[in-house]
Order: C-alpha cells, then sequence, then structure tokens
C-alpha cells in the first residue's frame, strides 16, 4: 500500500501551496496597507473634525472674554478692564486663520467660517465703537448703544452659527469614528483571517513534508534493502571471484608441479644417453682399434672422421635438449613462483620505505660498482602496506634499471617519493636504454619482453611488479623515451587495509 503520493503529484501540490500561500499574502499585506491607510486617513479626519469643533468653541469664549472685558471697563471706567479685549480680537483672528486652513477641503466648513467671520468682525466693531465714546468723554452715548441691544442681537447669532457649526462637527465625528472603528474592525478580521490562512497553508505543508518524509523513509529503506542486497551479491561474486582466483593459482601450481615431473624424467634420460654415448663411443674405439689392424692407414683415417663427426652431431642435440630443458624449467619455477605469490597472505604494516630501500640498493651495491652505476635515494615517505610485497616491487624495479643500462653513457638511478592526501607515490628513474612506446603494455605481460634480448630473464619480473601492486590497492605507471631512460611510478594508498582475500 502506497503511503504517499507520486513525485510529481506532491511536487505539484507543494507547488500549488506555495502560490497560493504567496499570493495570499501578497493579498493580505494589501488589503492591511489598505486599512492602515483608511484608519489613518479616519483618524486625522476625526482630529480635524475635534480640533474645528474645539476652535470654534474657543472663537466664542474669546469674544465673550472680551465682551466682559469691555463691560468691566463701562462699569467701573477703569482701563485695566480693557486688557482681554485688546488681546481678543488678533487671539479670535489668529484661531479663524488656522479654522480656514484646517477646513481647505470644506465647502461648508468655509461657508460657516466666513458667516462666524463676519459676526465676529461686526462684534469688535461694535465694541470698538462703545470703548472709544467712553474713552472721549460721552459715556453716556455709550451705555445708551450699550441699551440698545446691537451687540447682544450679533452675539446671540454668533452663538447660534457656532453652536450649530459645532453640532455638525460632534454629528460628523461621530460618523467618522464610526468609521474608524469599523476600518480597525476589518483590519482585525483581515488579520486574523489571514494569519489563519497562513496557519492552515502550513499545516498542509508541514502534512505533506511529514507525508513526502515517510515516503523518502520507505525509499530509503527500500533503498538499503537494495544495497544490502547488491551488497551480498558483490559478496558473492567477490567470493565467486576469489575462489576462481585460487582455482586458476592452483591449477598452476599443478600443472607447474605436473609439468616438472616428464621434465625431470627428460633431463634424467638424457642424462642416462649421454653415459650410453661414452659407453658407445668406447665400443667404437675399440673396434676402430681392431678394425685398423685389419685394414691399411686410409682405410683407419676415413672411419675415424666419420666416428668424431657422429659424436659431434650427437653431442650437439644432447646440447639442444639439455638447452630446452633449462628454458622449459626457468619457465615451470617463474609459474611456481607466481602461484606461491598469489597463494601468500599479505599482512599491512608500516614499512619505513628508507630502511627498506636501504637494504635494497646495499644487496647490488658490489653489481652497481661493476657497471660503473649511481644510485642516489632521496628521503622517501613510510606507507601502510606489506613489507615482503614492496620488497619485491622495488627489488625488481631496481634490479631492471641496473640490467637494462647503456653502453655509452653511465647508469644513474633516482630513488623519490612524495606524498598526497590518500597515497604516496614513489618514482624509480634511470637514464638507461629505454622502452619504446608502443611496448609500454607489453611490458607488462607475462612472458613477454621489450627491445633487444640482450639480458637473461624470464620475461615476469614486470608482470609480477604490476599484480603485486594492484593487490595491495595501488597503480602502477611507465613514462619512458626510447635511448634515453624510464621512470616506474608505484602509487600505493597511505594506509591500506589488507588483502580481502587474505581476510577471507
Amino acid at each position: 500500500m502506497k503511503l504517499a503520493l507520486p513525485r510529481w503529484r506532491f511536487l505539484n501540490l507543494q507547488s500549488l501551496l506555495l502560490g497560493a500561500g504567496f499570493l495570499l499574502l501578497v493579498s493580505i499585506g494589501a488589503a492591511t496597507i489598505y486599512l492602515v491607510e483608511r484608519a489613518a486617513s479616519d483618524s486625522r479626519e476625526l482630529a480635524v473634525t475635534l480640533r474645528v469643533e474645539d476652535k470654534l468653541s474657543d472663537i466664542l469664549l474669546t469674544v465673550r472674554r472680551a465682551e466682559s472685558s469691555q463691560r468691566g471697563y463701562l462699569l467701573t471706567n477703569d482701563t485695566t478692564y480693557l486688557a482681554d479685549f485688546r488681546d481678543a480680537e488678533p487671539e479670535t483672528q489668529e484661531t479663524l486663520d488656522e479654522l480656514r486652513a484646517l477646513s481647505q477641503s470644506s465647502a461648508t466648513r468655509q461657508t460657516t467660517l466666513d458667516r462666524v467671520g463676519a459676526l465676529v468682525a461686526g462684534k469688535f466693531r461694535e465694541m470698538r465703537r462703545i470703548v472709544a465714546l467712553n474713552e472721549s468723554g460721552r459715556r453716556d452715548e455709550a451705555l445708551a448703544q450699550v441699551r440698545e441691544g446691537e451687540g447682544r442681537r450679533i452675539m446671540i447669532e454668533l452663538r447660534d452659527v457656532i453652536d450649530e457649526a459645532v453640532e455638525a462637527e460632534g454629528e460628523l465625528a461621530t460618523v467618522r469614528a464610526e468609521t474608524s472603528r469599523r476600518t480597525n474592525a476589518w483590519l482585525l478580521i483581515v488579520s486574523l483571517a489571514g494569519v489563519g490562512f497562513i496557519i492552515a497553508i502550513g499545516g498542509a505543508s508541514v502534512a505533506l513534508v511529514q507525508r513526502n518524509y515517510r515516503r523518502a523513509e520507505i525509499a530509503r529503506q527500500e533503498l538499503a534493502g537494495t544495497n544490502a542486497n547488491l551488497e551480498r551479491i558483490v559478496e558473492y561474486r567477490t567470493a565467486d571471484l576469489t575462489e576462481a582466483n585460487e582455482e586458476i593459482q592452483r591449477f598452476a601450481y599443478i600443472v607447474s608441479h605436473d609439468l616438472r615431473s616428464p621434465l625431470v624424467n627428460i633431463m634424467g634420460f638424457t642424462s642416462e644417453l649421454e653415459a650410453l654415448r661414452q659407453d658407445i663411443f668406447a665400443e667404437l674405439e675399440r673396434l676402430r682399434a681392431e678394425v685398423a689392424t685389419l685394414r691399411n692407414q686410409t682405410e683407419a683415417a676415413t672411419e675415424d672422421d666419420t666416428s668424431e663427426q657422429l659424436g659431434r652431431d650427437f653431442d650437439e642435440a644432447i646440447g639442444f635438449i639439455k638447452t630446452s630443458i633449462a628454458n622449459m624449467d626457468r619457465l615451470i619455477n617463474a609459474v611456481l613462483r607466481l602461484s606461491r605469490e598469489g597463494r601468500r597472505q599479505f599482512h599491512p604494516e608500516l614499512v619505513d620505505m628508507d630502511v627498506l630501500i636501504g637494504g635494497i640498493v646495499e644487496t647490488v651495491t658490489h653489481r652497481a660498482t661493476e657497471l660503473q652505476a649511481t644510485l642516489r635515494v632521496e628521503a622517501l615517505p613510510p606507507v601502510e602496506t606489506d613489507v615482503l610485497a614492496a620488497q619485491q616491487i622495488f627489488g625488481n624495479l631496481i634490479d631492471n634499471a641496473l640490467k637494462y643500462g647503456r653502453h655509452d653513457e653511465k647508469l644513474q638511478i633516482d630513488i623519490r617519493g612524495r606524498l598526497t592526501a590518500t597515497h604516496a607515490i614513489y618514482d624509480v628513474q634511470d637514464n638507461g636504454r629505454g622502452i619504446d612506446p608502443a611496448d609500454f603494455q607489453r611490458v607488462f605481460e607475462l612472458f613477454r619482453r621489450a627491445g633487444k634480448q640482450d639480458r637473461p630473464g624470464e620475461g615476469i619480473g614486470l608482470a609480477h611488479v604490476r599484480a603485486l601492486v594492484r593487490r595491495m590497492g595501488g597503480t602502477m605507471g611507465l613514462t619512458s623515451e626510447l635511448g634515453k631512460g624510464s621512470t616506474f611510478t608505484v602509487t600505493l594508498p597511505r594506509r591500506w587495509a589488507g588483502d580481502k582475500r587474505s581476510a577471507a
């Protein structure tokens, strides 16, 4: 039973959710910005309304204060009462200017302010006239104008106009407060709805992720099972290959061993033939001596030449047989050595390459002196590997370098090494006869040799070296130029876990 959607459907659904979430965030952001701006606008308009209402009330209070100041002056004839009167007119005019600035966008307010301004101006003219009459000593006329009631009529009209305006502003403030409340309510609703939708989308995304995680976990378990099966298959195949390799080595050993039996027989019979030859020729000598007494000297000389020619032919045949037997014996011994090395278990250990190469160089010092060869060994990095295999590898390489020098130049062999993060690399360089690039592969093949065959050997050294290097987890490289020398490069892992065949 499948616990998850197909991957392509899961990706489509997840993309759809992400797209919907993005659009929702954009919409919520736009709506929030609009509502916040609208709420701010409502708040500004409400504040303007309240300020207009306050300023209108301030005008009425200021005019009344000025009227009271005027009446106090008329009653007491004391000019100190005129201080509030004189300050009231410019203060009222300043308030009117502020109201006009606040009401630029409202024609109704501008009309109301025009009426208020006219009434205020009329009231202050009336009060200035009465004060001027009293100051000029015409007190009775000033009081008579007060009794006429023009100022009272203006004040009543001004109060009515301001009261109507204040009432209208109060109603407008109520409307705008309600609008602001609704705007804030919508802002809260949009925010809560956005949070709810985001939580829902987040929950759906988490559910999809968990669902996909379960699917991935199942796939991982299936992959782990597949890997385990593959590992078992690889182990079985490795075991089969190891068994086949061991079978081949046993076969090589058996064949080599069985070949030696007839070879030993051949060598034994050859020895018997040589003994028989001696007996035959001894008997021939005795018969020749007897015949010589019966024949003349010329016939005896002819018989002697014939017997000598027969002896030379017999010796030559025996020589060919012995040479072939010796070559065959060397090849069989080489196969036996390879078979034994292939079955030997390798044991990794930390090898001091300076000591190992120094021991090899010491063993060939006498031979190098005879060849007038110079061996230079630089400081070599240690490596964790099989010490016997390393001795065979570098022993073969140094022996080959000594074997294939040139007559026209003194032989020089340089051995150096270096480290990388994971491997140790060693170079064995010489200035000998070199190898044709066409023979690079040939020199590593069993029983195959390249170049002039003027040195003894069976053609197994480099093949054996490469097999050992590969078995130790390394690689073998060669660079050479014919007539100028060769460089054999051995790359080994710095830490080798050991031969898997040996562990098995």
